[in-house]
C-alpha cells in the first residue's frame, strides 16, 4: 500500500512551548536574585563596595609605585655609571701625580747633586782675544824690561860695602789679614812672582791667566776659608796688581795687598815667627 506524502499542515511548530520554558526560567532566576540580595546585609555589601574600590586604588599606587621603581633605578645606574667614570679619572690622575712626583724627585736629586758638586769652587779662566794676545815685540820689551831689573838687581848685589839689611825687604803682618794663611805673589812692572813656589816662579803678565799654576792656587784659595793672596806691591807694579787682582775678584777669591818698597830681595822672616 503506497504511503501517503505529508502536507505542511501536518508540521508541529515548537516554538511556543519554547519560548513559555525561557520565560519561567528568567522568572525563576530573578526570583532567586531577589531572594539572595534581601537575605544579603547591605552594610556587607557597601563593604565589599568599598574594599573593590579600595582594591582599584591600591592597584594604581603599585603600578605608580611601580614606574617610580623603574625611574629610580634607572638614575641609580645612571650614577653608578658616573660613580665608575669618576673614580676612573681620579684612579688616571692619581697616576700622573705619582709619575710627576717621581720625576720631581729625580730632579730634587740631581740638583742637590749639582749643589754639592758646585760647593767646590773651580777656577774659569776666560780665553784671550785673538788681537790682544802677546806679540813677539811686547815679549821683547818684557825681556828688555827683565834684563834692567837684573842689571839692577846685580848691581846691588855687588855693593858689597853696604849692609846686607839694605839689600832686603821686610814684609810685616799688618791689617785684618793676620788671621789668614797668606800666599804671598809679589807684583813687578811686567810679571809676578809666585813666592808659594820653591824657587820662587816669576810669570809674565801675558801669561798669569793662562798659567796652571795660578790657576791652581786661585783655586787652593777659593776651597779654603783660611787662605788669602798677599799682592806684594813693587814701586812701579800697579798696572800689574790691578790685573790680577781682577782675576782674584772675579772669581770671588780672597785677596789683599802690602807694599815692597824698593827692589831688594824680600824678607819673610816676619811671617815665618808669627
Amino acid at each position: 500500500m503506497r504511503r501517503r506524502i505529508a502536507t505542511e499542515e501536518d508540521d508541529v511548530s515548537l516554538f511556543p512551548f519554547l519560548s513559555i520554558i525561557a520565560a519561567v526560567i528568567g522568572v525563576l532566576t530573578l526570583m532567586i536574585a531577589a531572594v539572595t540580595l534581601g537575605q544579603m546585609n547591605q552594610d556587607d555589601v557597601k563593604e565589599a563596595v568599598e574594599n573593590a574600590i579600595k582594591m582599584e586604588h591600591l592597584r594604581k599606587e603599585l603600578a605608580e609605585a611601580e614606574d617610580v621603581a623603574e625611574e629610580l633605578t634607572l638614575q641609580l645606574d645612571k650614577e653608578k655609571a658616573k660613580l665608575l667614570d669618576s673614580a676612573n679619572s681620579r684612579q688616571n690622575e692619581l697616576v700622573k701625580s705619582r709619575a710627576e712626583l717621581e720625576t720631581l724627585m729625580k730632579q730634587l736629586a740631581a740638583a742637590q747633586k749639582k749643589t754639592e758638586e758646585a760647593k767646590k769652587v773651580t777656577i774659569v779662566i776666560p780665553k784671550i782675544p785673538q788681537g790682544k794676545r802677546e806679540t813677539v815685540g811686547d815679549m821683547q820689551n818684557q825681556l828688555a824690561s827683565i834684563k834692567g831689573r837684573l842689571a839692577v838687581l846685580k848691581k846691588e848685589l855687588d855693593q858689597k860695602t853696604k849692609p846686607p839689611e839694605e839689600a832686603q825687604v821686610s814684609i810685616l803682618p799688618g791689617g785684618t789679614g793676620i788671621s789668614f794663611t797668606p800666599n804671598f805673589v809679589e807684583c813687578t812692572a811686567s810679571a809676578i812672582v809666585l813666592h808659594t813656589e820653591e824657587p820662587p816662579l816669576t810669570i809674565r803678565n801675558a801669561e798669569v791667566a793662562a798659567n796652571a799654576k795660578f790657576v791652581a792656587l786661585l783655586n787652593k784659595v777659593a776651597n779654603d776659608k783660611k787662605q788669602s793672596i798677599v799682592f806684594l806691591l813693587r814701586s812701579d807694579s800697579l798696572g800689574t796688581y790691578r790685573m790680577a787682582k781682577k782675576l782674584c775678584d772675579d772669581n770671588d777669591v780672597r785677596n789683599g795687598k802690602l807694599p815692597a818698597l824698593g827692589n831688594g830681595r824680600l824678607d819673610f822672616s816676619q811671617f815665618r815667627k808669627k
